[in-house]
């Protein structure tokens, strides 16, 4: 495969134009992880002040994430080349690659730490948002009448959130790939909630009021993303075995 060598501060990097079709099933679960939002959509649009406009936020937000997260994605590979994330999948090992050879050490270790500071933030905060219409589904089927007592039901529910959250950090600290869990949870229950159940539901819903075209492009929306995902998470269980 062709490639362009670089070198900076005494580092050489090699950037590979043309990267093994292998990954591509890996950024497709990545990319289904990274849009993963369609729990949030309705909450969203129903606390909006004026939700007539809920259409235009929800195309310029998928438009801004989709530029950062190509211009992101870009930019670290062109700096680290096939090294990027090394074996983990994460950027800060590059960053701290980088800092070792830099001669303002202390600078750049600072950068690795807001960034690692930065990326746990965001992920605990984007996580609590997405598990709100899951929590309050599952709270209230846990909770209704004829199952557990609703005595002291807002102790329960916190030590029923803080058992997910510990859930959550002994899968981060198992030493699992991050790029690999991130890249399963997309292929598997991300393709579910953006391609599947959406286009399901409509067929079943509109199924007598559907024009050919619009029938057509739900299927294709079915098969695409039921192709995508099986061979993501075949892809993605395969590199973490």
């Amino acid at each position: 495969s062709s490639g362009i060598n670089a070198e900076y501060g005494g580092l050489a990097f090699n950037v590979n134009i043309a990267p093994p079709w292998k990954t591509l099933p890996l950024m497709f679960g990545m990319a289904a992880f990274a849009f993963e939002g369609a729990g949030v959509v309705i909450p969203t649009e129903c606390s909006m002040k004026k939700p007539h406009l809920f259409n235009k936020v929800l195309v310029s937000v998928l438009v801004a994430a989709t530029f950062m997260y190509m211009a992101f994605g870009v930019l670290m590979y062109c700096a680290f080349g096939p090294e990027t994330g090394f074996s983990t999948g994460q950027i800060t090992e590059n960053l701290e690659q980088f800092a070792v050879h830099m001669v303002d050490k202390n600078f750049w270790h600072f950068i690795q730490v807001v960034v690692r500071f930065c990326l746990v933030f965001g992920i605990g905060m984007s996580v609590s948002v997405q598990l709100i219409v899951v929590t309050d589904i599952f709270e209230k089927e846990l909770f209704k009448p004829g199952r557990l007592s609703q005595d002291n039901l807002f102790w329960k529910q916190n030590v029923l959130r803080s058992a997910v959250t510990l859930i959550g950090l002994s899968l981060a600290a198992s030493g699992i790939s991050f790029g690999h869990m991130v890249s399963l949870t997309g292929a598997f229950s991300g393709t579910l909630m953006q391609f599947l159940f959406p286009a399901a539901c409509y067929l079943k819903c509109f199924k007598n009021t559907l024009h050919t075209a619009e029938r057509v492009g739900m299927w294709i929306i079915v098969v695409f993303g039921t192709v995508f995902g099986c061979l993501a998470t075949y892809v993605t269980l395969q590199e973490m075995l």
